[in-house]
Protein backbone atom coordinates (compact mmCIF):
# COMPACT_ATOMS: atom_id res chain seq x y z
CA UNK A 1 0.00 0.00 0.00
CA UNK A 2 1.54 3.39 -0.46
CA UNK A 3 2.07 5.67 1.93
CA UNK A 4 0.57 8.84 1.68
CA UNK A 5 1.95 11.77 3.75
CA UNK A 6 0.36 14.75 5.71
CA UNK A 7 1.36 17.51 3.46
CA UNK A 8 0.59 15.24 0.35
CA UNK A 9 -3.14 14.93 1.42
CA UNK A 10 -3.92 18.29 2.40
CA UNK A 11 -2.39 19.62 -0.43
CA UNK A 12 -4.97 17.06 -2.31
CA UNK A 13 -7.77 18.35 -0.26
CA UNK A 14 -6.47 22.03 -1.06
CA UNK A 15 -7.41 20.97 -4.94
CA UNK A 16 -10.08 19.29 -4.25
CA UNK A 17 -11.89 22.04 -2.57
CA UNK A 18 -11.06 24.61 -4.84
CA UNK A 19 -12.29 22.29 -7.83
CA UNK A 20 -16.02 21.77 -6.01
CA UNK A 21 -15.52 25.53 -5.81
CA UNK A 22 -14.77 26.66 -8.88
CA UNK A 23 -17.68 23.87 -10.25
CA UNK A 24 -19.77 25.52 -8.32
CA UNK A 25 -19.24 29.43 -9.77
CA UNK A 26 -19.76 27.84 -12.95
CA UNK A 27 -23.02 25.68 -12.49
CA UNK A 28 -24.36 29.19 -10.37
CA UNK A 29 -24.22 31.36 -14.18
CA UNK A 30 -27.36 30.26 -16.40
CA UNK A 31 -29.71 32.51 -18.86
CA UNK A 32 -32.54 30.17 -19.19
CA UNK A 33 -36.14 30.47 -20.22
CA UNK A 34 -39.21 29.68 -18.14
CA UNK A 35 -41.81 27.19 -17.87
CA UNK A 36 -39.20 24.94 -19.35
CA UNK A 37 -42.52 23.04 -20.80
CA UNK A 38 -45.90 23.94 -21.58
CA UNK A 39 -49.11 22.84 -23.04
CA UNK A 40 -51.56 25.55 -24.44
CA UNK A 41 -54.36 25.03 -27.00
CA UNK A 42 -53.89 26.55 -30.54
CA UNK A 43 -55.86 28.53 -32.15
CA UNK A 44 -55.08 30.18 -35.32
CA UNK A 45 -53.23 33.66 -34.71
CA UNK A 46 -52.69 32.54 -31.09
CA UNK A 47 -49.63 33.39 -28.86
CA UNK A 48 -47.71 31.76 -25.74
CA UNK A 49 -45.21 33.36 -23.93
CA UNK A 50 -42.23 32.34 -21.66
CA UNK A 51 -39.79 34.49 -19.45
CA UNK A 52 -35.89 35.39 -19.98
CA UNK A 53 -34.45 34.74 -16.83
CA UNK A 54 -30.63 35.08 -16.08
CA UNK A 55 -28.74 33.86 -12.77
CA UNK A 56 -25.09 35.26 -12.52
CA UNK A 57 -24.83 34.42 -8.49
CA UNK A 58 -21.29 33.02 -8.47
CA UNK A 59 -19.62 35.93 -10.08
CA UNK A 60 -21.46 39.14 -11.73
CA UNK A 61 -20.93 39.42 -15.74
CA UNK A 62 -20.53 42.45 -17.71
CA UNK A 63 -21.95 41.19 -20.49
CA UNK A 64 -22.35 38.64 -22.95
CA UNK A 65 -25.27 37.48 -25.79
CA UNK A 66 -27.31 35.14 -26.76
CA UNK A 67 -29.42 33.86 -29.58
CA UNK A 68 -32.95 32.50 -29.63
CA UNK A 69 -33.39 29.24 -31.79
CA UNK A 70 -37.05 28.62 -32.55
CA UNK A 71 -37.68 25.22 -33.96
CA UNK A 72 -41.20 23.58 -35.35
CA UNK A 73 -44.59 24.81 -34.66
CA UNK A 74 -43.49 28.26 -33.36
CA UNK A 75 -41.87 31.13 -33.92
CA UNK A 76 -40.75 34.75 -32.65
CA UNK A 77 -43.57 37.31 -31.80
CA UNK A 78 -42.10 40.19 -29.80
CA UNK A 79 -39.43 40.39 -27.20
CA UNK A 80 -40.97 42.65 -23.99
CA UNK A 81 -37.67 43.83 -21.83
CA UNK A 82 -38.38 43.97 -17.70
CA UNK A 83 -37.31 47.06 -15.85
CA UNK A 84 -34.61 45.12 -14.52
CA UNK A 85 -33.23 44.65 -18.39
CA UNK A 86 -33.64 48.60 -19.21
CA UNK A 87 -32.36 50.15 -16.10
CA UNK A 88 -30.14 48.23 -14.38
CA UNK A 89 -28.31 46.93 -17.42
CA UNK A 90 -25.48 49.84 -19.35
CA UNK A 91 -28.20 51.53 -21.94
CA UNK A 92 -25.39 51.46 -24.08
CA UNK A 93 -24.92 47.61 -24.51
CA UNK A 94 -28.29 46.50 -23.68
CA UNK A 95 -30.27 45.21 -27.01
CA UNK A 96 -31.97 42.65 -28.82
CA UNK A 97 -32.87 42.21 -32.25
CA UNK A 98 -32.47 40.23 -35.32
CA UNK A 99 -29.36 42.34 -36.50
CA UNK A 100 -26.50 40.47 -35.39
CA UNK A 101 -28.55 37.21 -35.00
CA UNK A 102 -27.14 34.00 -36.25
CA UNK A 103 -30.43 32.34 -35.12
CA UNK A 104 -33.61 33.90 -35.49
CA UNK A 105 -33.52 36.49 -32.40
CA UNK A 106 -30.79 37.80 -30.24
CA UNK A 107 -30.64 39.75 -26.66
CA UNK A 108 -27.09 41.03 -25.34
CA UNK A 109 -26.63 42.71 -21.77
CA UNK A 110 -24.54 43.45 -19.77
CA UNK A 111 -23.15 46.34 -17.27
CA UNK A 112 -20.12 47.76 -16.29
CA UNK A 113 -20.47 47.46 -13.15
CA UNK A 114 -21.54 43.69 -13.61
CA UNK A 115 -24.77 42.44 -13.34
CA UNK A 116 -25.13 39.81 -10.42
CA UNK A 117 -28.01 37.52 -9.16
CA UNK A 118 -31.26 35.99 -10.16
CA UNK A 119 -33.04 38.67 -12.36
CA UNK A 120 -35.72 38.86 -15.08
CA UNK A 121 -34.72 40.44 -18.22
CA UNK A 122 -38.14 39.95 -20.09
CA UNK A 123 -40.91 38.09 -21.60
CA UNK A 124 -41.02 36.64 -24.77
CA UNK A 125 -44.41 36.40 -26.79
CA UNK A 126 -44.48 32.72 -29.10
CA UNK A 127 -46.79 32.49 -32.27
CA UNK A 128 -48.47 29.23 -32.79
CA UNK A 129 -47.87 28.38 -36.70
CA UNK A 130 -50.08 25.02 -36.04
CA UNK A 131 -50.65 22.29 -33.95
CA UNK A 132 -47.53 19.79 -32.58
CA UNK A 133 -44.16 20.48 -30.76
CA UNK A 134 -42.20 23.86 -31.04
CA UNK A 135 -38.97 24.30 -29.38
CA UNK A 136 -36.73 27.41 -28.19
CA UNK A 137 -33.02 26.60 -27.43
CA UNK A 138 -30.44 29.48 -26.40
CA UNK A 139 -26.72 29.68 -27.48
CA UNK A 140 -23.66 32.31 -27.39
CA UNK A 141 -24.11 35.21 -29.88
CA UNK A 142 -21.33 35.27 -32.18
CA UNK A 143 -20.53 39.12 -32.60
CA UNK A 144 -20.63 39.30 -28.66
CA UNK A 145 -19.22 35.76 -27.86
CA UNK A 146 -19.22 34.73 -23.99
CA UNK A 147 -19.66 36.33 -21.48
CA UNK A 148 -17.18 37.79 -19.46
CA UNK A 149 -17.27 38.36 -15.57
CA UNK A 150 -15.91 40.87 -13.03
CA UNK A 151 -13.63 38.89 -11.36
CA UNK A 152 -12.67 36.56 -14.88
CA UNK A 153 -11.86 36.76 -18.31
CA UNK A 154 -14.91 34.30 -19.10
CA UNK A 155 -17.66 32.77 -17.10
CA UNK A 156 -19.03 29.25 -18.40
CA UNK A 157 -22.52 30.05 -18.76
CA UNK A 158 -25.06 27.26 -19.03
CA UNK A 159 -27.76 28.15 -22.20
CA UNK A 160 -29.43 24.29 -21.93
CA UNK A 161 -32.54 25.08 -20.08
CA UNK A 162 -34.53 26.32 -23.79
CA UNK A 163 -38.31 25.79 -23.91
CA UNK A 164 -40.51 22.87 -25.16
CA UNK A 165 -43.99 24.53 -26.10
CA UNK A 166 -46.73 21.88 -27.26
CA UNK A 167 -50.13 23.32 -28.91
CA UNK A 168 -52.80 20.60 -28.92
CA UNK A 169 -56.02 20.98 -31.04
CA UNK A 170 -58.50 22.82 -29.27
CA UNK A 171 -60.79 20.09 -26.56
CA UNK A 172 -63.82 18.56 -28.68
CA UNK A 173 -66.09 19.63 -26.26
CA UNK A 174 -65.45 23.35 -27.33
CA UNK A 175 -66.03 22.21 -30.92
CA UNK A 176 -69.27 20.56 -29.93
CA UNK A 177 -70.17 23.62 -28.15
CA UNK A 178 -69.55 25.64 -31.13
CA UNK A 179 -71.05 23.46 -33.34
CA UNK A 180 -74.52 23.47 -31.52
CA UNK A 181 -74.43 27.40 -31.16
CA UNK A 182 -73.80 27.84 -35.35
CA UNK A 183 -77.11 25.22 -35.44
CA UNK A 184 -79.19 27.64 -33.38
CA UNK A 185 -78.28 30.26 -35.11
CA UNK A 186 -79.09 29.01 -38.29
CA UNK A 187 -82.43 27.39 -37.09
CA UNK A 188 -83.01 30.80 -35.91
CA UNK A 189 -82.56 32.57 -39.55
CA UNK A 190 -84.48 29.70 -41.36
CA UNK A 191 -87.52 30.61 -39.32
CA UNK A 192 -87.45 33.96 -39.92
CA UNK A 193 -87.45 33.12 -43.55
Amino acid sequence: MNYISKKNLKGMLAVAMLAGLSMTTSEAASVYLSPATQTVPYAVGGTTSVELWMDFTGEPTIGGGIDLDFQGAISMGVFTPSSYFTGTADSAFSGHGTADADNDYEIHFGGFAGLSGINKLGDISVNLLGTGVGSISLALNSLYGTFYGTDSLEIDVDLSRGAEISAVPAPAGVWLLLTGLAGLVTRRFARRS
